[in-house]
């Protein structure tokens, strides 16, 4: 959560320079949007996967989540094509790559975190 506030932050504070290095700040505050809303839930499937005793249950998260990223992504990047009619903007797409990045790093490491304090971990 915490690092969702601080990407919005950190956009509307540079917003003047991003907008004029090229930058789409509708595209940046919505795939941060998406892809906090899919770590979120991706946390979330992975870490019942965690908790269980069942090592196909956390194989079985870590499927889900990523196959839930991937289609979720892949239908989000479609649709920005369509509705910019193939003109896409790059420094916003390379820029919420690397976000991606970033969340999924976060997520990894709260779920190692959580593997730790489990005592059959």
């Amino acid at each position: 959560m915490l690092l969702f506030i601080l990407i919005n932050i950190l956009v509307f504070i540079f917003k003047n320079s991003l907008i004029a290095a090229g930058f789409n700040l509708s595209f940046l505050l919505t795939s941060n949007v998406i892809l906090f809303l899919l770590s979120f839930f991706g946390f979330f499937i992975q870490k019942k996967g965690v908790s269980s005793t069942n090592i196909n249950a956390f194989i079985r998260g870590v499927y889900s989540s990523t196959l839930l990223k991937l289609f979720v992504i892949v239908i989000a990047i479609v649709i920005y094509i369509v509705v910019m009619h193939g003109e896409v903007n790059k420094p916003s797409l390379f820029t919420a790559m690397a976000i991606y990045i970033i969340y999924t790093s976060v997520e990894v490491i709260q779920l190692m975190k959580l593997a730790r304090k489990k005592p059959d971990a």
